[in-house]
C-alpha cells in the first residue's frame, strides 16, 4: 500500500465510525463540516498515520492548521510537497 492509500484508508476508517458507512472520500470534503471529525479524531489520525508511515509532517513542516479538506491532509502527508526546494523527498 503507498503512502496515499494508507492515509486514505486510515482516514476512512475513523470517518466510519464518526458517521457511518462511507464508501469513497473526495478530496474536497471538509473533515469538520462535512465528515463531522473533531480535534480528537484527527488527533487520533496522525497519531496512527505517524505508527504507520513512520512520519508527523505537523511537527515543523505543515502547520496542522492548515489541514482543513481531504486534499490537504494527502497533500500534508506527500514527501515530494514537504521537501524543501532541491531537496530529495
Amino acid at each position: 500500500m503507498n503512502r496515499r492509500e494508507t492515509v486514505m484508508t486510515a482516514l476512512l476508517e475513523i470517518v466510519n465510525e464518526v458517521a457511518g458507512p462511507v464508501d469513497h472520500l473526495d478530496e474536497d470534503q471538509s473533515l469538520v463540516d462535512q465528515l463531522g471529525l473533531e480535534s480528537l479524531h484527527l488527533a487520533r489520525l496522525v497519531a496512527v498515520l505517524e505508527m504507520e508511515l513512520d512520519t508527523d509532517p505537523f511537527t515543523a513542516e505543515v502547520p496542522i492548521t492548515s489541514v482543513r479538506t481531504v486534499g490537504d491532509l494527502l497533500r500534508a502527508y506527500d514527501p515530494v510537497v514537504r521537501a524543501p526546494l532541491g531537496d530529495p523527498a
